[in-house]
């Protein structure tokens, strides 16, 4: 007696992790948002571009391709902080060409305490994940943007500086990260510990 044992069809999935340019987005974008929080430069079309492109069509990107891989983490992360870059690049320049009334000081605080009970939600994932460096990002980022809802609900023009620093160390973080990730991933062992 024979049997008919089918073909098995075994997809092999080759597509790269997508994480290193979710973080690569986030810290070049957020590094040179901070320099102009610090006062190295104002809000210009190079911020309003790099929130765009960088931060928001980067990290949509790096999400889209993380849902794919079933990372619903990266999945979420990457595109709801990659949409977070496209609104703040509406609310720079949607008043400036006549679509909306700027947001006021409290709506921006409003605004970005939300953003930092997102942010501190998704921190307490990453202590489930147990990645060091994906870790920091989140409690810097959760911090920056505490900072940033209370410099625009009070005007603090030197609490803005601080948060710029803060900014600063986050970008510089989700960029080691990235690179990191780059670098353990092409020599396949841990270059750079996360």
């Amino acid at each position: 007696m024979s049997e008919n044992v089918g073909t098995a069809t075994v997809i092999v999935d080759k597509t790269a992790n997508a994480a290193p340019l979710g973080f690569t987005g986030l810290g070049l974008a957020a590094v040179l948002l901070s320099l102009s929080y610090i006062g190295i430069y104002p809000v210009e079309s190079m911020i309003v571009s790099m929130a765009i492109f960088l931060g928001g069509f980067a990290q949509v990107f790096a999400g889209i391709m993380s849902w794919k891989k079933g990372d619903i983490f990266a999945g979420t992360a990457f595109s709801a902080f990659g949409l977070f870059w496209f609104s703040l690049a509406g609310l720079l320049v949607m008043p400036a060409i006549g679509w909306a009334e700027a947001s006021s000081g409290t709506a921006m605080a409003a605004y970005l305490f939300i953003w930092g009970v997102y942010t501190f939600v998704m921190l307490i994932v990453t202590m489930r994940i147990g990645v060091r460096a994906l870790q920091f990002v989140f409690v810097t980022l959760f911090l920056l943007f505490m900072l940033l809802a209370v410099v625009n609900a009070t005007g603090s023009t030197g609490l803005l500086i601080v948060a710029g620093y803060v900014g600063l160390v986050m970008g510089l973080g989700a960029l080691y990260t990235a690179l990191g990730m780059v670098m353990n991933e092409i020599h396949g062992k841990t270059v750079i510990p996360l």
